[in-house]
């Protein structure tokens, strides 16, 4: 299992930061059975799933502010943190529960260099519709993901 690590933000124009791909925590993981689900991890998906749900939300908001200049690249990137400690909680809930995540692992990665590239134009309206439908189907494609794992792990 990969976990993703958001690194703490810069400054100046390259502020956007990437969580990094992490190796297998497996001696954090030991402890518990991948075959066996664990009645507080299942507990714990409907919750982390409603907070990376949130954190989405944020992000674009987020991104509609810095297009009209009413928000900094650093804020984006605060937002897109925020969105990874999100992804990874839910990560943690369902492989938690042997819940297999693999399928999700590189939406993140593909999402960053949506808003990495947004975000080297300048702020404005037409910036951001133009990169909008690819940063919509990162996270629409997540959300399918998390809706096919629905049924598992005692999540509905």
């Amino acid at each position: 299992m990969h976990q993703y690590y958001p690194t703490s933000p810069t400054t100046g124009l390259g502020a956007f930061t990437t969580p990094t791909r992490q190796g297998s925590y497996a001696s954090n993981y030991s402890a518990y059975s991948a075959s066996i689900p664990s009645p507080q991890y299942s507990a714990s998906i409907p919750n982390s799933v409603h907070t990376l749900i949130a954190s989405m939300k944020n992000l674009q908001s987020t991104l509609i502010l810095w297009s009209t200049s009413r928000a900094s690249p650093d804020a984006v990137s605060d937002a897109y943190m925020q969105f990874g400690v999100g992804f990874n909680a839910v990560v943690w809930a369902f492989e938690g529960s042997g819940v297999d995540t693999s399928d999700l692992h590189q939406i993140p990665t593909r999402l960053r260099a949506v808003l990495e590239t947004c975000l080297g134009e300048d702020p404005c309206p037409a910036a951001l519709e133009m990169y909008q439908p690819r940063i919509r189907q990162q996270l629409y494609e997540l959300l399918q993901g998390l809706k096919a794992k629905q049924g598992y792990a005692g999540w509905q």
